[in-house]
């Protein structure tokens, strides 16, 4: 981050756009900052990027680009571009890092457009303009020639050494997370066998409106640029912005599975849908217990019995204990089961549980415990009172 320094957005002289991204999060090295969701501009001579929020830019001078690299996505993380960058002149103003031990940064595109961006950047390092217009600012003064040769082949030697180091940091921490990777992709391939038989079933050829769910269904297991530790200088603040990330995640399955959720559920969703930067037990259930007091689309729910759940804002109980009613209703003369309870609703056993002992707390149910287990039947003494 030493290589960014503070300016205003105007253009220099000679100085043209050539192309802009939206949603861009800077990092030094691998490590994020707290430069995210800026609009970066790219011109003939630098790099500017700006959050909307801020009156100034950072920029960076195209002169010190050394090598750049264009890294994929995937179900977690966003595409970058990597930067591998020379030492910055003396004469550069001062920018928001003073010193920094990296020699490359990142730039994540999180709302698209890596590759193009990726084009258009080593067109205008090709082209080298800057060296071409004769008025340009003290921080855009022109290099002698012999100095920029030696500096670029000392660039591209660290460059080389920085990638061996990545490459070897990077091949140890995927034997590390090996397991990890296995149980993710065995996920996805039982995900995508369901989804399509599922489809074959239903109509026997797979529509348009089938793909796009298919799609969306893909897309919601992962989360873009997971909330970490390091990112947070406080566990407090970590736990706020996890809370935050595990309701927007959650909300609409947990819609689907009726408004409830149990927590062990919550914490095998989510961490799905993080791949490699999984959570801890405890962190998850620090962050659900915020969620009340930061006014989030979901809550944390104990039961009497102690059993957890993760349910929507302002879920109504008495509806809740109506659903369990009817279907003890239905079943008068035998009776439910919990177990009877899960598959008619399609819950978790330990769930339908807990809804048939919240009916009889509330009267509305009565149970028979003999040799052929707990069973619940409605409460006629209650509703003919």
């Amino acid at each position: 981050m030493d290589r960014w320094y503070w300016c205003n957005s105007s253009l220099t002289s000679g100085e043209v756009v050539s192309t802009t991204a939206n949603g861009i999060r800077l990092y030094d090295g691998d490590k994020k900052t707290g430069y995210d969701d800026g609009r970066l501009t790219l011109t003939n001579h630098r790099l500017l990027w700006r959050h909307e929020n801020q009156s100034s830019s950072l920029g960076l001078n195209l002169s010190l680009v050394v090598l750049v690299e264009e890294e994929a996505g995937g179900f977690t993380s966003s595409p970058k571009l990597l930067l591998h960058l020379a030492q910055p002149p003396h004469t550069q103003p001062a920018g928001p890092v003073a010193a920094s031990s990296n020699s490359c940064i990142k730039l994540s595109f999180k709302q698209g457009g890596c590759s193009s961006f990726h084009q258009a950047l080593q067109k205008n390092i090709g082209d080298r303009e800057w060296e071409k217009t004769s008025s340009l600012p003290p921080n855009h003064g022109k290099q002698p020639v012999g100095k920029t040769i030696h500096r670029g082949i000392l660039g591209i030697e660290r460059a080389i050494q920085a990638k061996q180091d990545e490459t070897n940091q990077n091949i140890s921490r995927a034997f590390e997370d090996l397991k990890n990777l296995m149980g993710l992709a065995k996920d996805m391939v039982s995900l995508s066998r369901s989804i399509s038989n599922r489809i074959k079933e239903r109509s026997g050829e797979v529509s348009a409106d089938d793909t796009t769910q298919f799609r969306s269904y893909l897309l919601s297991l992962g989360i873009d640029d997971p909330v970490t530790r390091e990112a947070f200088g406080s566990a407090t603040r970590y736990h706020h912005h996890l809370a935050k990330e595990i309701a927007q995640a959650l909300e609409n399955p947990v819609k689907e599975a009726g408004g409830v959720m149990l927590l062990s559920e919550v914490y095998c969703r989510i961490n799905r849908a993080r791949g490699l930067e999984l959570l801890s037990p405890d962190d998850v259930m620090q962050a659900c217990h915020v969620m009340n007091k930061l006014g989030l689309s979901l809550n944390l729910h104990t039961f009497e019995s102690g059993v957890q759940v993760v349910q929507i804002t302002g879920l109504d109980q008495e509806k809740v204990i109506e659903a369990t009613v009817e279907v003890l209703n239905c079943h008068e003369v035998d009776g439910v089961s919990a177990g009877d309870l899960a598959r008619d609703c399609g819950m978790p056993l330990l769930l339908a549980r807990e809804r048939l002992l919240q009916a009889e707390q509330c009267a509305k149910a009565v149970r028979d415990e003999s040799n052929e287990g707990l069973r619940f039947f409605p409460n006629l003494f209650f509703s003919h009172s």
